[in-house]
């Protein structure tokens, strides 16, 4: 497929998130999994729930999507 992308949204944005987020969360995708990563851009732990496809941080849930970079 390439090389892909995750973004999460943000208003009417979709904003890609940090490399080593991004590295966490295909992990994840490849393994079928959920779990807590750093990113910068929250600069604080996230809960990354792949069955969801949402991010949380601080109680606020974010849209999360996979896409060709």
């Amino acid at each position: 497929m390439g090389s892909v992308q995750w973004v999460y949204a943000n208003g009417s944005a979709w904003v890609a998130l940090d490399t080593a987020a991004q590295q966490h969360i295909e992990s994840l995708w490849c393994h079928n999994a959920s779990s807590w990563i750093q990113c910068q851009l929250f600069h604080s732990p996230v809960y990354v729930d792949i069955d969801q496809m949402s991010l949380i941080c601080n109680g606020m849930a974010y849209t999360i999507a996979r896409r060709r970079a």
